[in-house]
């Protein structure tokens, strides 16, 4: 991921809404809909955050003082608690039924790669 992307929140929104009213097709229960949201939420925190961390570790790299010196190795950390949690959760809503939620997680990461903006040197580079 370049550090220079930004991501398109009109895109990203959209994307998700589409992905989020197909999978109501999925569900059989109230319940089952709302797992699939809390890991939807979950998957949403964990890009925020891993956007936080690979921005602030390749602001250390370039040597350009941060203050975020303990927060990234706490989100880093987060990010795996967040959506284990999420998971686990829906695993005891849903049972065997937890691979939709798991196949949300992974569209979700993709949606979040079609977000992505491309600077503007890489637009034309053909």
């Amino acid at each position: 991921m370049l550090t220079s992307a930004k991501i398109n929140l009109k895109k990203y929104i959209i994307y998700s809404i589409i992905l989020l009213s197909t999978s109501y097709l999925t569900v059989r229960s109230f319940a089952e809909y709302l797992v699939i949201i809390l890991v939807f939420v979950a998957a949403c925190a964990n890009h925020w955050m891993l956007i936080f961390v690979v921005r602030r570790q390749s602001e250390g790299a370039a040597n350009q003082p941060t203050k975020y010196k303990t927060l990234v190795p706490m989100m880093t950390i987060g990010k795996l608690v967040l959506v284990i949690g999420a998971l686990t959760f829906g695993v005891q809503i849903m049972g065997k039924r937890i691979i939709i939620p798991v196949l949300i997680y992974v569209l979700q990461i993709v949606v979040l790669y079609l977000s992505f903006e491309k600077p503007s040197a890489e637009k034309g580079s053909w």
